[in-house]
């Protein structure tokens, strides 16, 4: 039976500092005192980006150079930047790896072709472009985040253009109806989830048990949708209270007991949501439209309720 991994491997703990739940009343969860957007990316292909106080900041610094210092292999990169909400031109933000296909960065800037809408924030749309892998589709409108315990997300996605099919980048050796080339799916962080995962990291990544940061992140699993062609659509649907239908960055289901508590205080603080891109056993290692193609598109109608 094929088994999902997670979208990029870390072989060390992060000691990543831990932040409260809050109240169901709660709205985005980006605090404060969370003054800083973070960029960690390492030599796996896997990049993410979340907002941090002073002492998370400082802690994941100090993980980051024990990494690079420990001779597994795996070197990792920790960018800051003051959090600066006026930079964002749309309430989605479209995550794209960058040259190297080590770090994502976002599209700001109205030349970088960011996320647009033309029916008030009920759908939005952004281009591919060639040869760039497209990680990440994701807002912190604290209309869809915060307390998301217990609802339901939804997103009615369409992919228009002439590209024969999708791509994704490092090819994780798998494949089959349950590992496409090229898919989407659902998923969310929330910082104040740091807790222990379970499993070995693979051989030569140094071999502990995962932890940490892992159950920060959360992609839907097994829901999906496989990006075949260039003219689909689909409705997906992953539901925020059953922990089956999610794995963690260490590809641990939220049903198993090790990280279902974690699983549920995550969806009580939702710092961002929205859409993964990647492929085979990966879940977020990008994806690109095959060549040639002249235009290619997707939206995304998402919706939590």
């Amino acid at each position: 039976m094929l088994r999902f991994f997670r979208p990029g491997l870390l072989a060390l703990v992060l000691s990543v500092g831990l932040i409260a739940a809050f109240p169901a009343s709660t709205a985005a969860d980006i605090l404060p005192t969370q003054t800083s957007q973070v960029t960690l990316s390492c030599t796996d292909g896997h990049s993410v980006v979340l907002s941090v106080d002073s002492a998370t900041l400082t802690s994941l610094t100090a993980d980051v150079a024990a990494i690079n210092s420990s001779g597994t292999g795996t070197t990792c990169t920790l960018n800051t930047a003051a959090t600066d909400p006026s930079s964002e031109t749309t309430e989605w933000t479209v995550y794209d790896y960058n040259p190297s296909n080590q770090e994502i960065r976002p599209r700001n800037s109205p030349n970088s072709m960011p996320a647009t809408t033309s029916d008030n924030g009920i759908t939005w749309t952004f281009p591919f472009n060639p040869n760039i892998y497209t990680a990440l589709f994701t807002t912190t409108d604290p209309s869809v985040t915060g307390n998301d315990s217990g609802k339901t997300l939804t997103d009615n996605i369409n992919l228009t253009g002439d590209a024969a099919s999708f791509v994704s980048q490092n090819g994780g050796g798998c494949t089959g109806p349950n590992a496409p080339e090229a898919s989407v799916r659902f998923f969310f962080t929330s910082p104040s989830a740091s807790g222990p995962s379970v499993g070995t990291s693979p051989p030569g990544t140094g071999g502990t048990t995962g932890a940490g940061f892992y159950t920060q992140f959360w992609w839907s699993n097994p829901m999906q949708m496989a990006m075949l062609t260039g003219n689909q659509s689909q409705t997906i649907t992953a539901h925020m209270s059953n922990p089956g239908e999610w794995s963690d960055w260490n590809g641990q289901s939220g049903a198993n007991p090790a990280v279902t508590e974690a699983f549920y205080e995550a969806t009580q603080s939702v710092q961002s949501i929205g859409l993964s891109f990647g492929g085979e056993c990966f879940f977020e290692n990008g994806v690109t439209p095959t060549q040639p193609f002249t235009n290619e598109q997707l939206s995304s109608m998402f919706s939590v309720g």
